[in-house]
């Protein structure tokens, strides 16, 4: 796997990398903890799919919550 041309198809991680310099070090030393470092940017970022979903029921409540307030 080509690590620098997945993180130059994914900026978001790029730029992560680039705000946590210690995973150059780490990736540097042990380049199969690049998966590690994916998923923790992907945890900081909230970017996974559990973090997608929460968002859109925040949004939904949000919309639900107007709705109640129009309706009075």
């Amino acid at each position: 796997m080509d690590y620098m041309e997945y993180l130059y198809d994914h900026l978001d991680l790029l730029m992560y990398l680039r705000y946590h310099p210690r995973w150059y070090k780490i990736l540097y030393y042990d380049p199969s903890l690049f998966n590690d470092f994916i998923n923790e940017a992907k945890e900081m970022l909230k970017i996974r799919g559990i973090d997608k979903l929460e968002k859109i029921k925040n949004n939904f409540n949000l919309l639900y919550s107007l709705a109640g307030i129009i309706n009075k």
